[in-house]
């Protein structure tokens, strides 16, 4: 249906039929008759086609396919509607978004069991963070890029404080930014990423050139995963190579005022969105030895789970990514300083030191986040939750 629309009519047109199909209820979509009842509230698009530009698709398709599996008839809503839902059939909701509002703000009593599904960090830690990293560039620049953050703007505190469980994804640090305002269980569950390359491979192929050369591989939220002091940096060491993997004309305000760094340093590649599939992304992953992300906020930095999983990169990243191998190496700070510190650390490496960092790192990344073990993982979690 889907690819008829695309092919058929207008883009505007396209859209606004797309977002109609996303908003609407998807009801017993596995076509079950069992004695029990859930609803997932996430993204309904992952059940109208399919896609790797992000790690979502497999996460919601993964939540209603282990619900299946516990024997539940599921629905599906996307996380910003709840409006035509009736919740008194429910044994099960399971997610984020208004629904969880609305079922506790109900005037009846229902017998649901409530699970938040956290794909980042604690709203609270997370809108605080990222409008911090905003004022560091303000400070520095003259203009505020609040469009490059990722403020969240409903707080949708009742997932966050009235729920059963909370399912978390990335490590402890996700978790305990949860725990701070939560008293109840919550999981850890590490992001999955989609494996398109063979690492072993490209760490082999890799030249040794490459250890100095660093990948920014992101999506929207420049300024709060980090692009801005990399940027800064890069620009000052011309012995040093960036490449960037992100659609930065979705962000014309940080574009422009970060242009003399993006079009006057050599050293600084912008490639605009890359396709995980591509053969770019190969040669990508070949030329760096590092994957570099200071990001204030993340639940599992699953692009940086991707540029490991898939090449064996070294990642130079924030505790605030939530995700650690054991072999990263840590930017402590939000500032020239903090990056500086961390850069020059990993330059120090040997060859041999480098290799050996590249091999333990993808084989921990392909160890424990696998899709395997972030179903297995999940599904365990959910199953404990419901005393199944």
């Amino acid at each position: 249906m889907k690819k008829n629309i695309k092919r058929f009519l207008p883009k505007f047109v396209k859209k606004s039929i797309i977002n109609f199909i996303e908003n609407q209820t998807i009801t017993n979509y596995c076509k079950t008759d069992f004695s029990k009842n859930a609803l997932v509230s996430h993204m309904t698009i992952p059940f109208i086609k399919n896609s790797m530009s992000h790690t979502n698709f497999f996460e919601a398709q993964s939540l209603v396919k282990i619900l299946f599996e516990l024997n539940y008839n599921v629905d599906i809503i996307h996380y910003d509607n709840s409006k035509s839902v009736d919740l008194s059939k429910y044994d099960l909701i399971l997610g984020f978004g208004d629904i969880f509002r609305k079922y506790f703000e109900y005037p009846y009593m229902y017998k649901a069991k409530t699970i938040h599904y956290a794909t980042g960090m604690h709203v609270c830690h997370q809108n605080q963070a990222t409008l911090k990293r905003v004022k560091d560039v303000y400070e520095k620049k003259g203009i505020w890029l609040a469009k490059s953050a990722r403020f969240v703007e409903k707080t949708w505190s009742h997932q966050t404080v009235l729920v059963d469980a909370i399912i978390a994804l990335g490590n402890d640090v996700c978790a305990n930014s949860y725990k701070k305002y939560y008293d109840g269980k919550v999981y850890s569950v590490a992001v999955p990423f989609y494996k398109t390359k063979e690492g072993e491979k490209i760490v082999m192929q890799r030249g040794k050139d490459a250890s100095r050369n660093f990948l920014w591989f992101g999506s929207s939220g420049l300024v709060h995963k980090g692009l801005d002091l990399l940027l800064e940096y890069f620009s000052k060491n011309s012995d040093l190579t960036l490449h960037i993997c992100a659609a930065l004309e979705n962000e014309p305000e940080f574009v422009n005022a970060y242009k003399n760094e993006l079009h006057n340093s050599k050293n600084i590649i912008t490639h605009g969105f890359v396709d995980i599939k591509d053969k770019l992304f190969e040669d990508i992953l070949k030329s760096c030895s590092f994957v570099i992300f200071p990001s204030c906020s993340e639940g599992g930095a699953a692009s940086v789970i991707t540029a490991i999983g898939n090449g064996g990169l070294i990642p130079i990243i924030t505790r605030e990514t939530a995700i650690s191998s054991g072999y990263e190496v840590w930017i402590d700070s939000f500032d020239y300083s903090g990056v500086d510190k961390a850069i020059k650390e990993a330059v120090a490496l040997s060859d041999e030191e480098i290799l050996y960092l590249q091999s333990k790192n993808l084989e921990y990344v392909l160890n424990n986040h696998s899709q395997k073990n972030y179903y297995n993982m999940l599904k365990e979690s959910i199953a404990e939750c419901m005393d199944v």
